[in-house]
C-alpha cells in the first residue's frame, strides 16, 4: 500500500504543531530564565550600591572639588541657571533613611553621614554666608519608601 499525496503534507503538520504541555514548559523555562535574570540584575545593583555607599562614606571635600564645583556654578549662572543638584546619593547615608529630609524636619541636616555630611558643612563654613541655599529632597520612592537624596545648592 503505498501513502497518498494528501496524508503525508498533514502529517508533518500535525508534529510541527507543539502540544499544550509543550507550551507550558517552553512558557515555565522562559519565566525562569526572566527571574534568573532579574535576580542577577538586582544582585548586581546590590553590588554597586554597596560600593558607591562605601565610597562615599571615605570621600572627602578637597579644594579641588570645591574649585570644580565653583566653576560649573559659574558656568550654569552664565548660561541662566540658579541651582545645581551637587549629589545624589543613597538613603541610606542618612542615620534615618531620609525620613527627616522627606518630612522637611528642620535638622535634617544631623542626620547626614559621609560625603553628603562633608558637603554640608562646607556650605556651612563657605557658602551660606555668601547666600547660596543648600537644600536636600528625596528623588524618588522605591517600594512608597524615601530612596536616593539630592543635595541641591541653589544661588538666586
Amino acid at each position: 500500500m503505498t501513502e497518498s499525496k494528501d496524508t503525508k503534507p498533514a502529517a508533518k503538520a500535525a508534529t510541527a504543531v507543539p502540544s499544550k504541555d509543550e507550551l507550558q514548559k517552553l512558557r515555565a523555562e522562559n519565566l525562569m530564565a526572566k527571574a534568573e535574570r532579574a535576580t542577577q540584575q538586582a544582585d548586581e545593583e546590590q553590588q554597586r550600591q554597596r560600593a558607591l555607599i562605601a565610597e562615599l562614606s571615605t570621600r572627602q571635600v578637597t579644594e579641588q572639588r570645591v574649585q570644580n564645583a565653583m566653576r560649573i556654578i559659574r558656568e550654569l549662572a552664565a548660561a541662566g541657571e540658579t541651582q545645581v543638584m551637587v549629589l545624589r546619593f543613597p538613603n541610606e547615608l542618612c542615620t534615618d533613611g531620609g525620613r527627616a529630609i522627606n518630612n522637611s524636619v528642620p535638622d535634617w541636616p544631623k542626620t547626614l553621614t559621609g560625603f553628603p555630611k562633608e558637603i554640608y558643612e562646607k556650605w556651612q563654613e563657605v557658602l551660606r554666608d555668601k547666600g547660596y541655599r543648600l537644600t536636600a529632597t528625596i528623588l524618588d520612592f522605591p517600594g512608597g519608601m524615601p530612596g536616593d537624596v539630592g543635595l541641591f545648592l541653589s544661588w538666586d
